[in-house]
């Protein structure tokens, strides 16, 4: 992939790394798309793989408040959770995903590999694979990918094409500190997760969860008590009622159409057309068919002698 190179000398380099990290910010963030897309209200997910499926559940309730909001996700999408999260960060509730041409949802691949090694094709494919290579929104990843809407970051040495432990950690801290929120719902002890949540509270980055209510509610605690472990760090927990209030402080707008909103479910919004924003998809539903029977097909029941020996 073809990428280019700013450091913190350059006008360019993200605030927020040398506000937040001083000198320990990246000497070269590597890049490949709209660098702008680190100036607006940035949301990032960071994720253990193992959470148990209600843990997930839990996990979503604030999302449905979060998704109402402009703002640029960022992540490595790489844990169960944060491919969820990737599934889902083009869509703004029921609305449309482009209004008036201007998006209002934005996303921010940052890889654990070397851009002279990684390319959006090959993120990409990793992140949609089976069966999640037939849902909709993968075809617009990929538009936004050619067309230049998608921003790539890494702070790996460019020729470097394996994820290493260390670069991923770093790559999950850098994301952090270029979000104006991060949201951690699962970190068991002892994991790399429990790990950047400490060092993301340090380093005085907001940083939220899932409420003790919420575990509770979905019976987490019977199956995974490490679901707790956050809260032990203080880190604060919030539900989809008390997350509004967060997310305007930290600076995050509700998404306001400019135009009547017609009410698409996300999963369809996508056609196979190229005018895929010129008007919703149109579905004829035709009327339940109710068997009708005239006559019974049999008329009597007999059963065959059983024969003792």
């Amino acid at each position: 992939m073809e990428y280019k190179v700013v450091t913190p000398a350059e006008p360019n380099y993200p605030k927020k790394l040398k506000e937040r990290l001083g000198k320990d910010a990246p000497g070269k963030l590597y890049y490949n798309g709209p660098l702008e897309f680190l100036d607006k209200f940035t949301f990032t997910t960071i994720s253990s793989d193992k959470p148990v499926g209600a843990g997930i559940r839990a996990f979503w309730d604030p999302l449905f408040t979060i998704m109402e909001y402009e703002m640029n996700h960022i992540s490595g999408w790489y844990s169960v959770v944060e491919t969820e999260m990737f599934m889902r960060a083009l869509f703004t509730g029921y609305t449309r995903i482009k209004t008036n041409k201007k998006y209002h949802n934005f996303v921010t691949l940052f890889s654990a590999k070397g851009l002279a090694k990684e390319s959006y094709e090959d993120f990409l494919l990793y992140r949609f694979y089976p069966p999640f290579d037939k849902i909709p929104v993968r075809d617009e990843y990929f538009r936004r990918a050619e067309n230049g809407e998608l921003l790539m970051l890494s702070i790996t040495e460019p020729d470097v094409g394996r994820q290493l432990r260390r670069n991923i950690m770093e790559r999950n801290f850098i994301s952090c500190a270029l979000a104006d929120l991060v949201y951690i719902p699962h970190a068991p002890k002892g994991s790399k997760t429990y790990v950047l949540a400490k060092r993301v509270l340090n380093a005085g980055i907001p940083v939220f969860t899932v409420t003790r209510e919420l575990l509770i509610e979905n019976r987490v605690h019977e199956w995974a008590p490490e679901f707790d472990c956050l809260h032990k760090l203080d880190v604060a927990g919030y539900n989809r009622k008390t997350i509004k209030d967060l997310l305007e402080k930290q600076g995050a707008k509700l998404y306001v159409p400019s135009e009547p909103q017609k009410e698409i479910i996300p999963d369809n919004i996508l056609s196979p057309n190229n005018n895929r924003f010129d008007k919703p998809l149109q579905y004829d539903i035709p009327l339940p068919k109710i068997p009708m029977v005239k006559e019974p097909s049999q008329r009597n029941i007999s059963f065959g002698k059983k024969r003792h020996k």
